[in-house]
Parts: C-alpha cells; structure tokens; sequence
C-alpha cells in the first residue's frame, strides 16, 4: 500500500472532514494522488483515521501521550483478503448469489466500487475487503433474501390464484356442457317422442290404405295355373311388363305391390320352392347396359343410376318380408331391368323384366327345400292380403 499517500489523506480530511469514501477518492486525485479503493481503505484503516456515521471518514481525536505511545507500538489490522468463494461462506451464500448481491448494491451503496469489486473477484483475485464493506455486504445479502422470499411468496400467491381461477372455468365448462347435455337429451326425447308419433300415425294409415284395397282387391287365376293379386294398379310400363311375366309361373302365387313393414315390395312370389321378392326398375332397353357391382353404386354405361344401389334396395326388401312374416322359408332377391344387365356376385338375381318368370323358375325349382301349401297360406295370411278363393295347387 501506497501509506506515502497518507499525509494528503489526512490534510483533506483535516480541511473538509467527513468525507465519504468517493468524495475522498475524488479528492486526492484532484491532488494527483491516485488510489483504488482498495488502497485507500487500506491508508484509512492503518491508524489516524476513524469513521463516523456509515461511509463517512475523519481524522481520528489527538491521542493522549499514552495513548499514542500505545497505538504507535500496535500496528493497525490489515482489512481481510478474500476470493469469491471465501467471500460468499463469509456472507452464507453461493457463489451466483453474492454476484447479484454485488449488482444490488450498486445503486444501495455507491459510495463502494461494487462493480470494480465483483469484476475482480469473478477474475480469481484476492481482494481486501474492510469490516465496513463486509458489513454492507452482509446487509445486502439481507435484503437480497428478503426480497427472494417476498417474490418467491408473491410467485406461490399467483400459482394459487391461477389454480383458482382455473379451477372456477372449468366448474363453468362442467356446468354448461351439464346445461347443454340436459337440453340435448330433451331434444332426443322430444324427437323420439314425434318418431313413435309418426310412426303410429304411418302404420294407421297403411292399415287404412291396405283394408281399402282389400276391399277392391282380387285375387286373378292365371293361365298358367297360379294366381295373382295386384294392390296397386301399374303405374309405368315396367311394371305392366313385370305383370305379365310373373302372370306365366306356374303353380305359383303372386302379390304385386305389397306393403310391408312401412314400404312397399314390388312383387312377391310365393313359389313350391321358395320366395322371389322382385324389385323392377324403368330403365328403356335403349338406354345401355347396367352395370350392377358386388360393392358400389349401379351405373349405366358410366352414368350413375338415379337408384345407386338396387343391390341393397332388394336385399332390404327380403330383410323386411323375413322379419315380418317369421317363416324359415328360402328367400330369392331379384333386380329386374327392361334392358341388358352386367352384374357382379350370387346374392342376387339380375335379370331382364320380360324373362323374370324363366329366371325365377328356373331357380326356385333347383332349390332342394319345398314350400308347403300351409307354408304359402301361413305367408300370405302373414301379409295381410285376401283369402285364395281355392287351396294352391302344386305345393
């Protein structure tokens, strides 16, 4: 240490006494003495020298004789040297810590270089620190805990409000979603409710349609030996087609137009070996060939149908006449068309409408099982149609 720099300390604190420790600093340099701060606490503590209120600095009262023969026999203590990692266990703090403590207190306490301080000690140097610094430091390290503890309790509060808030959205979703599954399920019931209506209201009104046409309807020998029961008058010239020919089976019972179950089969042929449910489609000879997949949409001629699937229309119609009448009977579906068709898979029987009776009989007789005539009078009972005027021949 410089301690030839003493007496200029001295003579400023003796004019202007007390001084802070930068106002010192600036003081001496002023007198071209420069000193680190390191230096010059190391001069204020080596004796002569004493601080009052905190940072400020005065030359110590004269000493009695004894007293100065004293302390000129004792040599003033030497402020203690420290490394950053023995100055922060001095302060009880890590290493990361003690650094942002350092940064705290330059706007705390500038009267210290805290800066010039942190800078050497993150360099690996020992530097002197005075009791007075250390106590600044350990105050520091204070404030800076209980700052972390308020922002550590501050950061709990709002974990917990924000837990809360949460907490109240999702009692607000469970609510309205509670709210909005109550209104649906009255909605399903309402709509179930109007279904059952309609569908009471329909079967009134079929069972009013077909009593009406029972009333007008007959029963029509063929000359091939069977009989035939139109419902429905034809509508279109497919359907006058599919007459005659289902009218050329032998010994077979025909219902044309059946209601069923809330739709109406096309024609329904009991036969001795088994049933054909037929469905007709208007489609003129002229138009094309159909085109009838196992899977997909029927086209003609690349032209989709305006009934995409008369595969699965017949099969649905079977399914009906199975549920209803609840006969273990051999069922046969049947698509008929005016023109060609190309048709994929066994499940069904594709067929031109004028050839309906060679293709319906020609397959039914190969059929190993026979329908009985109690059979045949058990179905049509089943359908609700008018008794046969006779017992059927050929079964």
């Amino acid at each position: 240490m410089p301690h030839s720099s003493m007496p200029a300390v001295a003579e400023i604190l003796r004019l202007r006494a007390p001084l802070s420790l930068q106002v010192l600093r600036a003081a001496l340099k002023g007198k071209r003495v420069l000193l680190t701060e390191e230096e010059l606490l190391s001069i204020l503590g080596s004796g002569g020298f004493v601080e009052g209120p905190p940072g400020q600095w005065s030359l110590a009262p004269t000493p009695s004789p004894a007293a100065a023969s004293a302390s000129a026999s004792a040599p003033a203590p030497a402020p203690a040297r420290f490394n950053l990692a023995s100055l922060a266990s001095r302060a009880g703090v890590g290493s990361d810590v003690l650094v942002k403590v350092l940064e705290t207190l330059v706007t705390d306490h500038p009267e210290v270089n805290w800066g010039a301080l942190r800078d050497r000690l993150e360099l690996g140097a020992d530097v002197a620190v005075s009791e007075r610094t250390l106590g600044l430091l350990e105050e520091g390290v204070r404030r800076f805990e209980v700052a972390r503890l308020r922002a550590e309790k501050q950061r709990a509060e709002e974990r917990a409000r924000e837990a809360e808030r949460r907490r109240e959205l999702q009692q607000m979703a469970e609510s309205e979603v509670a709210m909005l599954r109550a209104e649906l399920d009255d909605e399903r019931r309402r709509a179930h409710d109007a279904a059952l209506e309609r569908d009471r209201l329909r079967q009134e009104a079929e069972k009013l349609v077909a009593l009406k046409e029972q009333e007008t309807a007959a029963w029509v020998a063929t000359a091939a030996g069977g009989w035939l029961l139109d419902l429905g008058a034809p509508e279109t010239f497919g359907e006058e087609k599919l007459r005659q020919a289902l009218g050329q089976l032998e010994s077979a019972l025909v219902v044309l137009n059946v209601p069923v179950a809330g739709r109406e089969i096309e024609a329904v042929v009991v036969h001795p070996g088994g049933i054909a449910v037929v469905e007709q489609y208007d489609i003129p000879s002229t138009a094309g060939v159909v085109s009838v997949p196992a899977a997909g949409a029927a086209e003609i001629d690349g032209r989709a149908l305006e009934v995409s699937d008369p595969r699965g229309e017949v099969l649905g119609a079977v399914r009906v006449l199975q549920k209803a009448v609840s006969l273990d009977l051999v069922y046969l579906p049947v698509v008929a068309f005016q023109g060609p068709a190309d048709a994929e898979g066994e499940d069904v029987l594709v067929c031109l409408t004028a050839e309906v009776d060679l293709a319906v009989d020609d397959l039914l007789h190969s059929q190993a099982s026979r329908v009985s005539a109690d059979d045949a009078i058990a179905l049509l009972a089943k359908l609700g149609v008018p008794d046969l005027p006779e017992p059927p021949s050929g079964f």
